[in-house]
């Protein structure tokens, strides 16, 4: 608490002003003033007095703040920086769920013991699964992790705490025949779902049914084959500008094949739009509706599983096209750093973690080409 003493050239009395430190949870700086003192020593003492006042009654403060108040705030916070239905998610989790079993805690109060049986007792009492428990401790912890940074914990109560083992769900996809045998018995479907598109998408490029259902037309340079992810759509079928996260933000080199089809689908569509004229809603989407709205991404994989079960082909979730792609370029031995970057992972371990399943019988073919060229 710095301060500074000064006679009023004016008055001709003592004047004090010292800087009584930031609010811990808005940041703002607070100064004290007083005025019209006879002498410097009166205003010295008088500073130094309400110095220790301040200084106490911050203690008092801070001891006393609940874990619920403060998250109020923490919350405010996280509004600006997470995406608008991630920040939805997260608000409902504290509100039904962290502060009900936290929320009475003062923040100096709170010792990993308290977090751990949180844990604990989402595992034992609730029918939460394992990813639902872990974004749960993600909130707690995180929330923590910025009262450290912020000085109102010496340390984060939820670091170290044990967490339920996440079961791998497992994973269906198609081999590379039954993958030929859709795109080519497609084609033979009378009044093919418009969204034959988007099921090509996701199988020749790997993109998230978001990032196919926001995909827009000027996203993509058919001249040097490639498409930029620069924009998703949401479950709710609210278009967001950006993507994932930051990796997820990429640029996809295509096949000449999907390239034709494009500019098949793309002619198709135009003629839609002219029929339509004024009706048509054009928001440039490559996959949308016939009058050119934003698709609800249930409808789009309704018309999937449509699909799949006319051509009799084993039924698999819209997103294992996605694990199929990749499944494929692992089996005919594309670098998986270059697969990472082409799903838009953050990382090349959440690929090889992803599709560890894939490692071993690659690891077979390793050790057979070693048989072949190495003299024993």
């Amino acid at each position: 608490m710095n301060g500074s003493i000064t006679k009023n050239r004016n008055t001709g009395k003592w004047d004090f002003v010292f800087n009584a430190g930031t609010d811990p949870l808005t940041g703002k700086r607070k100064q004290i003033k007083r005025r019209g003192f006879d002498t410097k020593k009166q205003a010295l003492n008088e500073m130094s007095k309400l110095r220790a006042e301040i200084a106490a009654d911050e203690f008092t403060e801070l001891s006393k703040l609940t874990y619920e108040k403060y998250l109020d705030e923490w919350f405010q916070e996280r509004k600006s920086v997470l995406q608008k239905t991630t920040y939805e998610i997260h608000a409902i989790y504290c509100r039904t769920v962290i502060k009900p079993k936290l929320g009475h805690f003062t923040l100096q109060q709170m010792k990993p013991i308290h977090i751990q049986k949180f844990i604990n007792d989402l595992v034992s009492e609730t029918g939460y699964s394992e990813h639902t428990i872990h974004l749960i401790y993600r909130i707690v912890s995180s929330s923590l992790k910025k009262a450290k940074i912020l000085k109102l914990i010496k340390d984060n109560p939820a670091e170290g705490v044990t967490l339920p083992q996440i079961k791998r769900k497992e994973m269906n996809v198609w081999s590379l025949q039954q993958v030929n045998s859709f795109i080519r018995e497609s084609k033979n479907v009378h009044r093919l779902t418009r969204c034959y598109i988007g099921f090509l998408l996701a199988l020749l490029t790997g993109m998230r049914q978001g990032e196919i259902l926001g995909l827009r037309w000027n996203d993509i340079d058919m001249d040097k084959q490639t498409i930029y992810i620069r924009q998703t759509l949401t479950q709710n079928a609210e278009l967001k500008y950006g993507a994932k996260n930051k990796s997820s933000v990429r640029s996809i080199h295509i096949s000449s094949n999907l390239v034709s089809e494009l500019k098949v689908y793309r002619r198709q569509l135009l003629k839609e739009v002219l029929l339509l004229g004024e009706e048509y809603h054009s928001h440039d989407l490559v996959v949308c509706t016939r009058s050119g709205k934003p698709m609800i991404p249930r409808n789009f994989r309704k018309e999937f599983y449509k699909l799949v079960d006319k051509l009799e082909l084993p039924r698999i979730r819209f997103h294992d096209l996605r694990h199929t792609h990749a499944t494929i370029l692992i089996q005919q031995n594309v670098n998986v750093k270059l697969i990472s970057e082409r799903l838009g992972h953050a990382d090349i371990g959440t690929t090889l973690d992803t599709y560890c399943h894939v490692l071993p019988n690659m690891q077979k073919a390793v050790s057979e080409e070693l048989d072949k060229i190495i003299e024993m």
